[in-house]
């Protein structure tokens, strides 16, 4: 049974013969390439904030100025850096699942106050319910205009994914167990967080603070749902529609290698239509399998969804 908006792969074979299941079965994760994306994301973004950092120190308030800028550096480079725990949640950092969980949880988790586990739950309901009321995933419900921006910016947004993330959990003792760890989770992103913040006052650069803060508090929810947005909101959907209660469908896209694209659509989120046919699929095997999938019949359907991240924003802000 294929996953909503994928075809059925069972069976498929390329012009030269080769099966599916074969292609398959060679795409085994490179874990060792994921790591070397993650760190030089943790770079950008180190660097960035060291950056600000420096420029508080030298121009005081004067420094102000460069705040946005610098949320907006920092944040983009957050959201790239929280991407990566997808591929924690389908066990592709690491082949041993323990350690998976726990370097996920380590190097990426804690920044928004999650923990790998829960993430998992919540996101193979997204594969199983993706354009139905169901979904765990809410983003691509609302069109990227003004408004979906202000209430990003206000926190409603937020609040609403937060509410929709509570209704997709277990019940009963599972639902405690959940509970139990979502605070402590929580309680460790809000202890790294604020103790960034206080070292940064306490050295006396609050304009690197005030950056940091806006960057994730504002900037990272703002990529984070655009880009689900442009992933999986049909350019036909009507913004008077509510796809909370009327189903959507389920729609992917593929988006061309730009580098704008390879940063904000990291961990193979920039070919997303890929992981949906097949989420054991490893993003850093995914060049090898669009490599077979256009040698098939399925050529076309993935080339009606090739588009860039701009052209998809223009069209989505119209409708």
């Amino acid at each position: 049974m294929p996953f909503p908006g994928s075809p059925v792969l069972d069976g498929l074979s390329a012009s030269d013969g080769t099966s599916f299941a074969s292609v398959r079965r060679s795409l085994q994760p490179r874990y060792e390439r994921a790591w070397v994306d993650l760190a030089a994301r943790w770079a950008l973004l180190a660097g960035g904030y060291a950056a600000m950092c420096f420029a508080a120190a030298r121009l005081g308030a004067h420094a102000l100025y460069l705040v946005p800028p610098a949320a907006l550096w920092i944040g983009f480079w957050f959201a790239s850096i929280v991407l990566f725990m997808h591929e924690a949640a389908h066990f592709q950092l690491h082949p041993d699942k323990t350690a998976n969980d726990r370097l996920a949880n380590l190097a990426i988790c804690w920044l928004i106050g999650d923990e790998v586990g829960h993430y998992r739950v919540l996101h193979w309901q997204h594969h199983l319910h993706l354009g139905d009321p169901h979904d765990s995933e809410v983003s691509y419900h609302h069109a990227p205009s003004l408004r979906f921006g202000l209430e990003t910016l206000v926190g409603l947004h937020a609040l609403r994914v937060f509410v929709n993330h509570r209704r997709a959990r277990p019940e009963g003792e599972d639902r405690k167990r959940s509970d139990r760890r979502d605070v402590t989770a929580l309680g460790r992103g809000l202890v790294a967080h604020g103790a960034l913040l206080a070292v940064t006052l306490y050295a006396g650069l609050w304009p690197a603070a005030l950056s940091w803060l806006l960057a994730v508090a504002v900037v990272f929810p703002y990529f984070s749902a655009l880009r689900q947005q442009l992933e999986h909101r049909s350019h036909g959907a009507a913004s008077g529609i509510d796809y909370a209660r009327i189903p959507h469908g389920a729609v992917n896209r593929m988006f061309r290698p730009t580098l704008f694209a390879r940063a904000m659509g990291a961990a193979g989120f920039r070919q997303h239509l890929l992981h949906h046919w097949d989420p054991s699929v490893s993003y850093t095997r995914f060049d090898d399998l669009e490599a077979f999938l256009m040698r098939t019949e399925l050529a076309p359907l993935i080339e009606d969804t090739r588009t860039t991240y701009g052209a998809a924003w223009r069209s989505l802000a119209r409708s």
